[in-house]
């Protein structure tokens, strides 16, 4: 079941001339955009830092501060592992940002690596702040999100700074700011971008995608997902995806690692599972059942709820106390609201029991016999 590591061991001794930028190259830079380069480097725009000097940086932090998803080992190996690849190791990095803005709700985080010819400009995705959830969710009922703004700055104003042909990517919300950002830049700028690789990065609002700028960079959309991809196949695309084999079990096939490679390319299969249509069926049915303002309060409840623990990420709100804090907040709510967030729960078990109807009946269809 090979991935990211066997891939670097493949083919990390190919430089770009030999090997140009492809997808694969996109998902390892997506995944390391995750590590906090933006606090242990931020050159100055135009000028940058061999990838190997600032990932020892990061390398000689305890272990404990370069946990990405589940393992900071496995994180660390990673890192070090693209550093020391012939690759990657003297490539530039530079024009690392990060913001985390807890009042207008933005996570945000993007860093550029300058390759023998070009630049790869990639975007993080959710971490696992609380702020980086709740700005997801607000997808839900927003058109554009601040951080889909910064998105664009960023891309425009690191292009001014680079020559050559440019590849924009991100996985899973950073997928959805690689997108963005690139429908949204100047035409001289779209231009030059070559390709933009969304893996597993949900899509837009309709007033989005029929926007010019969205239909002229198109063409130039790659988007990928597992085959039990929740995350990836959310709101509009209209793009095709291609389906890529994860070792994830359920919504874990989210995570990149999951994800397995031969050669410089993904192993690639033909359709997602059952279950991904029907969740994508469900999730698209309980939208259309809520007005725009109906999901903005319970997203807001919701989080409200969550924001009382005072807790910053996703592991805090394992602590008991802070559960007790959240159930707290919860019955000091009103009736009414608790009312309505019960029913727009019970709205999406309806929505979920619909869909497993439905592609129970597909099913049947397809086994039966042709007349």
């Amino acid at each position: 079941m090979p991935g990211l590591s066997d891939y670097l061991t493949w083919r990390g001794d190919l430089s770009f001339a030999q090997d140009p930028f492809h997808p694969v190259d996109g998902l390892l830079l997506s995944t390391l955009a995750y590590h906090h380069f933006a606090q242990y480097a931020d050159p100055p725009v135009g000028v940058g830092a061999p990838f190997h000097q600032v990932a020892e940086q990061i390398l000689s932090q305890p272990p404990e501060r370069l946990r990405v998803f589940a393992s900071g080992k496995r994180d660390a190996n990673l890192l070090r592992q693209t550093a020391n690849s012939p690759r990657f190791r003297d490539q530039l990095l530079w024009a690392s940002q990060e913001v985390l803005d807890v009042g207008k709700q933005i996570q945000f985080a993007a860093i550029t690596l300058q390759l023998d010819y070009g630049a790869a400009v990639v975007f993080r995705g959710t971490d696992n702040t609380l702020v980086g959830w709740k700005e997801d969710f607000n997808l839900g009922f927003l058109d554009t999100l601040p951080g889909q703004w910064l998105a664009r700055d960023y891309l425009e104003q690191t292009a001014a700074y680079l020559r050559g042909p440019l590849w924009v990517c991100g996985h899973s919300k950073g997928g959805n700011l690689a997108v963005f950002a690139a429908s949204q830049v100047s035409l001289a700028v779209q231009n030059r971008i070559v390709a933009v690789y969304n893996q597993d990065g949900p899509g837009f609002s309709r007033s989005v995608v029929e926007q010019p700028g969205y239909q002229a960079i198109l063409p130039k959309l790659e988007t990928f997902v597992p085959q039990f991809s929740v995350f990836g196949m959310l709101l509009e695309h209209e793009e095709p995806y291609t389906v890529v084999k994860s070792r994830g079990m359920g919504m874990m096939q989210h995570d990149p690692y999951a994800w397995e490679i031969q050669g410089n390319d993904f192993i690639r299969l033909t359709q997602v599972s059952n279950a991904s249509r029907v969740i994508d069926s469900a999730m698209r049915r309980w939208l259309a059942d809520l007005t725009s303002g109906q999901r903005e309060e319970f997203v807001d409840g919701l989080y409200e709820l969550l924001a009382a623990s005072q807790a910053r990420t996703l592991e805090e709100l394992a602590n008991p106390k802070k559960i007790v804090a959240i159930w707290r907040q919860y019955t000091q709510k009103d009736k009414e609201k608790r009312r309505q967030m019960g029913q727009i729960l019970r709205r999406l078990a309806r929505a979920a029991a619909w869909a497993v109807r439905e592609q129970g009946k597909q099913n049947n269809n397809k086994r039966q016999p042709e007349g």
